[in-house]
């Protein structure tokens, strides 16, 4: 009986990244293109596949898309507004997200690999307008729910991020119980490791593992922003 291999994103990943740090330009890309397409691009793509496989039980209504553009971030850089005008992303990432409005509008799970490290994060990355008004009037209300799922994520060592303002908003009282979290303008945990934790075992069993203790951080965001 033949038994398939775990799945993990092959070594020629992170030497394709660790070639880019290096190399940054337009003419070592089309030199190594084809390796980029092969050892990192695909495997991005049976990744998504198999994250989504993975949490759809945990977070219903999951939406991830196993093409550039839809889970899987672009790798060229928008250089027009930006002073540092080096071509390309010397990471890799891929987001997973749960709610109706686009994807970077709601709250996910995002893998973000670089040659040295793995980050993975839960949460969302900056609410916009609308949803940060939902999310405000929510968790003044009760934010206990969030701060749980916080908790949660802490304990299994992953850490609180996000742009937060100086100063709770106008509107709340300076010393609301959740003032914190009303200081927000995004909201997500993470947790970094080696990138070599990409490369062996079984990496999507290791995600959802590692994942788990978040998932709460995203339903909780969820529902107080739709």
């Amino acid at each position: 009986m033949v038994t398939s291999k775990p799945f993990v994103l092959p070594n020629g990943a992170i030497a394709f990244l660790s070639g880019l740090e290096k190399n940054n330009n337009k003419t070592w890309f089309a030199e190594h293109k084809a390796d980029y397409e092969e050892n990192l691009l695909e495997p991005l793509k049976s990744l998504v596949t198999a994250m989504g496989a993975a949490f759809s039980k945990k977070l219903p209504g999951l939406n991830y898309n196993p093409k550039v553009d839809g889970s899987i971030f672009r790798i060229y850089r928008d250089t027009r507004f930006s002073r540092n005008k080096a071509p390309y992303k010397t990471n890799a990432g891929v987001f997973l997200w749960v709610g109706p409005a686009p994807k970077l509008a709601c709250p996910g799970i995002y893998f973000h690999l670089e040659a040295r490290s793995v980050m993975l994060g839960s949460g969302i990355y900056m609410l916009d307008k609308d949803s940060l008004g939902r999310y405000r009037e929510h968790v003044a209300a009760d934010g206990t729910a969030l701060t749980k799922a916080i908790a949660k994520a802490e304990k299994a060592g992953f850490k609180l991020a996000g742009e937060s303002l100086k100063r709770v908003p106008a509107g709340f009282e300076p010393d609301h119980k959740y003032a914190n979290l009303l200081k927000m303008k995004g909201l997500w945990v993470e947790k970094t490791f080696p990138s070599s934790k990409v490369t062996r075992g079984d990496l999507v069993g290791w995600l959802k593992k590692e994942y788990m203790p978040t998932i709460d951080v995203v339903k909780a965001i969820g529902k107080a922003i739709f």
